[in-house]
């Protein structure tokens, strides 16, 4: 048989037309298996539990004597205790999203709202250095890390602060010029002080340290703005890194200023008259009491700070520096290695002065307000020239002190601005003698009475008060005045009114236009820190409930709550955050005047210098952070009534004041300041 040449064209056109068509079937089956493959992959996914990240941003700065400084970032974070240690690590959550509650069936506008109650209470940063870097690298590591994660925050507290104020008007402009060029003067000569005399001099060498780490903070400022490619990057000059880090002394160098810098300068006769200002006050409350057999202590203490509204960019900070005593490596590591305090955007120590300090044979609080002071000649004998920041000298005796006694003495240097009223406890006091329990049944009378003895002298340098006036500082060990009963009766209110006689007499301030002490039955009352939030929350002071004239965007605006169980060797600790205001589980049970602490035995209300009551005010931005009160007038009592009887209906909204003080800056901040207590959890 013949096969011609068009059927064996043909044969072959069927055998491709097969071919290809098998061929199509096998890569439609492998397309329906992939398919099949990524569904069931699909189905599994789901059931995989994802991370979840609550904001918390984590990063590295690693030193190397070849490369320097390299920064790592990490993003957000769950397992922080991995992070790479480096020379220093940080973690940072800008918001704070747990405000313990338990929510079912959440739809989409109760999330939205719970979100808005929840974020911006509380920022966090935890930062630990290592010992094996060299203290310049720890410091200015540290600082680059810091700033470089919040660089935004402290942009917003700049503006809403130090720009604001600086730039209202023109005698606003005046001031922040001195005081930019004071600042700079003043830091140029610490820089050479320190450098001649760190090596040598332990408060010295932390000075130092103190201002490589400001630094670093501007530094890392810049880089994480451009970092975040935003056109910030040199928006604040490093003599406003200096303002910020010299908050608490800015109301001292605005009273120096108006007396001794403008005075005869185009000033009219009234113009040149002495000018003091004075604002409400922060206040702070300790009491000490023996639990059980009296073998044992426990301690409660409440703080609430006075401040603008601009300023309430608030953030708990932890740092875990282990710096050397000294400038050689060699040295042990300081006393107080670990500070926990609550604090600002840009600024490296607590300027509502609170403090929580641990390290090595250290436990101890620290904690201040600002003092009254009406004797303006003290002035006369103090050289601004010389000021060292408040900031810097509090956080070198936080870290060198290791007793109250030398943490008063280390804090007595350069008395000159930063004028406060400090009490400092040693918490390890509290706890009991383990040798207290070792008596002799054969001499029980000898050995009570030798137990008693070592009691006394293990409780003397509990408690530190000390007092700071322009050019002068007195401190004492006060412990016996907490000690002294036993009846759960004695209790320090401090609120400003100079505690010594002798800083009372410098001072010219009359303490019977104000009150000072306790009763035994109200002392009795705060037996926990319930009572103590309760006792703070009576007596706040909230300028937004004044009337339109005289409404102040200033008053109380954190509370800090701490407790010390030395029995059970157990600390409690929480804050709240925004301006006060009586919660609904608080029954206010005194009556309006004497919760305003008013004396029926002095002057009329009216005229009592309560500081909580009679505010001082040009127009609301006069209350800046920056600026001070240039003009007292006395509030009437009935405003003074509405002011207290009101501060329990609801918390700060800035919307609700958005017409009277429409000027005043709060970049960054919520509309309505309503949240719950905040405990930080530290993962280092």
């Amino acid at each position: 048989m013949r096969f011609t040449l068009k059927s064996i064209k043909t044969a072959g056109t069927v055998l491709k037309v097969v071919g290809a068509s098998w061929q199509k079937t096998r890569i439609g089956t492998y397309i329906l298996i992939g398919a099949g493959l990524l569904v069931i992959g699909a189905f599994f996914i789901s059931y995989v539990e994802r991370p979840e990240y609550d904001g918390t941003y984590c990063a590295t700065a690693f030193w190397t004597k070849q490369f320097g400084f390299q920064i790592e970032y990490w993003k957000q974070q769950n397992d922080l205790l991995n992070i790479p240690k480096g020379a220093a690590r940080i973690c940072y959550k800008d918001s704070i999203y747990e405000n313990g509650l338990v929510i079912k069936n959440l739809n989409i506008e109760r999330l939205k709202r719970l979100v808005l109650h929840t974020l911006r209470s509380w920022a966090q940063i935890e930062i630990e250095t290592q010992r094996t870097s060299p203290d310049w690298v720890q410091a200015y590591g540290a600082g680059v890390i810091e700033g470089s994660l919040t660089w935004n925050q402290i942009y917003n507290q700049w503006l809403n602060t130090i720009m604001s104020s600086c730039d209202r008007d023109e005698n606003a402009q005046h001031f922040c010029t001195w005081l930019r060029e004071l600042l700079e003067n003043n830091f140029n000569e610490i820089k050479e002080t320190a450098a001649s005399k760190s090596e040598h001099d332990h408060y010295w060498h932390q000075i130092n340290l103190y201002f490589i780490q400001l630094k670093g903070l501007e530094t890392g400022y810049r880089q994480g703005a451009k970092r975040a490619r935003s056109d910030l990057e040199g928006a604040i000059p490093w003599s406003d890194f200096l303002l910020m880090n010299s908050a608490a002394d800015i109301h001292d160098l605005k009273i120096y200023y108006e007396n001794y810098i403008l005075n005869g300068i185009n000033r009219t006769t009234d113009e040149t008259e002495p000018k003091n200002f004075f604002l409400p006050s922060a206040t702070m409350i300790t009491k000490i009491y023996p639990t059980g057999n009296a073998s044992t202590w426990q301690l409660l203490f409440g703080h609430s700070s006075a401040g603008s509204y601009t300023s309430m960019l608030r953030i708990q900070k932890r740092y875990k520096f282990h710096y050397h005593i000294a400038s050689n490596q060699n040295s042990n590591t300081v006393p107080g290695m670990d500070i926990a305090f609550t604090g600002y955007p840009g600024i490296l120590a607590s300027t509502d002065d609170f403090y929580i300090i641990k390290g090595r044979q250290v436990h101890a609080i620290v904690a201040g307000v600002g003092i009254k002071n009406e004797n303006l000649e003290l002035w006369q004998t103090v050289n601004v020239q010389k000021a060292m920041p408040l900031a810097a000298r509090v956080m070198a005796a936080n870290r060198l002190a290791q007793s109250r006694r030398s943490w008063t003495k280390a804090l007595s240097r350069h008395p000159f601005t930063g004028s406060k009223q400090w009490i400092t406890i040693d918490l390890n006091k509290l706890s009991p003698l383990e040798s207290l329990y070792e008596l002799d049944e054969n001499n029980l009378e000898l050995d009570e009475e030798a137990a008693s003895i070592e009691r006394q002298n293990h409780l003397k340098g509990l408690v530190w008060i000390a007092e700071q006036l322009p050019g002068r500082m007195h401190m004492r060990d006060v412990s016996a005045f907490f000690l002294q009963t036993v009846d759960n009766s004695t209790t320090w209110l401090a609120s400003g009114i100079p505690y010594y006689k002798e800083i009372l007499e410098a001072s010219c301030v009359n303490n019977e236009a104000y009150v000072t002490n306790l009763t035994t039955a109200e002392s009795r009352e705060l037996t926990n820190l319930e009572a103590i939030d309760k006792f703070l929350r009576t007596r706040g002071f909230r300028g937004d409930l004044l009337d339109d004239e005289q409404s102040v965007a200033y008053g109380n605006i954190d509370i800090k709550l701490f407790a010390y169980n030395a029995r059970l060797g157990m600390s409690d600790y929480h804050a709240f955050a925004g301006p006060v205001f009586i919660r609904l589980q608080h029954v206010q049970t005194r009556s309006l005047p004497a919760a305003m602490g008013y004396r029926g035995d002095l002057a009329p209300a009216s005229l009592i210098r309560d500081d909580r009551l009679s505010v001082v005010v040009d127009d609301a931005a006069e209350l800046a952070e920056l600026q001070v009160i240039t003009e007292r007038r006395i509030v009437r009592d009935d405003m003074r009534a509405v002011a207290m009887s009101q501060i329990s209906s609801s918390p700060f909204k800035w919307s609700s004041v958005a017409e009277k003080m429409a000027t005043l800056q709060h970049a960054g901040h919520p509309d309505e300041w309503n949240f719950g207590k905040v405990s930080p959890k530290w993962a280092w």
